[in-house]
């Protein structure tokens, strides 16, 4: 059975956020497998040592470590230093998710040109994982230069190195493009490390994101037949859900989301015929 998880990103609204502890103990509560830790603030760096007790505390796996790394700044530059220096000291974690940005390159999302930094630093960032038994995968992120699964593809196999691989966020996919979503997951999946999911339906311009982030039972995104692909892949890695700006009750959101999953892949084990046979995704 697939490891589940949720993206910490639930946990975070309007009038602040949920401590490392309490996000554990909830998700423990709710019967989730992993947790999950984004590095974008300072307490969020000051949590990274805390990883390692959430299986002897909580029962937690680890699922990853989130991280932006602009390309274009040199190794000894403090936010690249950082990141490079929590490779090397990671504790209690498996694998990194790393979202690719080009700077003030000038260079568009999804521009080749900017392959030869990409590859150099990962090659640098490869090395150090080796050593330390780390997977990396690369994030494709709506806005960011690696926008597009295309684009981790790519990357992925010409380094062809056994511990880079993918995370696929169906919210990422279906904001920048939305199309032909079975080529996508059968490109990835020998490369496949994870798979987040949640609801999205396309917003109209100027909303600041493309589509939303909502549970899985909602949106225009249909969660089912994405699952059904999936499965068709032959993928049984470990699956999370997005929350990011979800706001509200992260307890019910999660819990509700936990549900629908666990209703969804039980009527895919009884009846996989109704999403392989459910939607044109070739539009």
């Amino acid at each position: 059975m697939r490891q589940l998880y949720a993206m910490d990103t639930f946990f975070y609204h309007g009038l602040g956020s949920y401590p490392f502890e309490a996000r554990c103990a909830m998700l423990r509560e709710l019967g989730y497998d992993a947790t999950y830790l984004t590095l974008w603030d300072e307490q969020a760096w000051r949590d990274l040592d805390r990883l390692s007790s959430a299986r002897e505390t909580y029962g937690l796996e680890v699922a990853a470590v989130y991280a932006v790394l602009d390309l274009t700044q040199s190794p000894d530059a403090p936010e690249a230093a950082r990141i490079t220096a929590m490779l090397e000291r990671l504790q209690g974690c498996g694998r990194v998710e790393l979202a690719l940005t080009m700077g003030d390159s000038g260079l568009a999302p999804s521009d080749p040109e900017g392959d030869r930094l990409a590859i150099e630093w990962l090659s640098r960032l490869l090395s150090i994982a080796e050593r330390n038994r780390i997977r990396i995968s690369l994030y494709p992120h709506v806005f960011f230069w690696l926008e597009r699964w295309e684009d981790a593809l790519r990357l992925t196999n010409r380094l062809d190195h056994p511990l880079l691989g993918i995370a696929f966020g169906s919210f990422h996919w279906f904001a920048v493009d939305g199309r032909n979503l079975k080529e996508a997951l059968t490109a990835c999946a020998p490369r496949l490390h994870a798979v987040n999911l949640c609801g999205s339906r396309k917003l109209p311009p100027g909303s600041g994101l493309p589509a939303s982030i909502e549970t899985i039972d909602r949106g225009e995104l249909d969660v089912f037949y994405l699952l059904g692909a999936l499965k068709a892949t032959g993928y049984d890695g470990m699956v999370g859900f997005q929350g990011y700006g979800m706001g509200g009750d992260a307890y019910g959101n999660l819990e509700r989301n936990r549900q629908t999953y666990t209703r969804m892949t039980g009527l895919l084990d009884r009846f996989p015929d109704w999403a392989a046979s459910g939607w044109n995704d070739s539009r």
